[in-house]
């Protein structure tokens, strides 16, 4: 048995809160992490703030 979208259309629906005006990459980038971040630089400005 194998699967197909086919197979998954009902739960594709769209979200009706979902803004489709705006592009899927700005979306994605709006919520993305800076992967060039330093993790040692970021735990301590966290304890700072702490």
């Amino acid at each position: 048995m194998s699967l197909t979208t086919d197979d998954f259309r009902e739960f594709i629906d769209s979200d009706p809160e979902d803004d489709d005006s705006v592009p899927l990459g700005d979306a994605l980038s709006a919520v993305a992490l800076d992967v060039e971040v330093d993790s040692v630089d970021a735990v301590r400005d966290v304890r700072e703030r702490l």
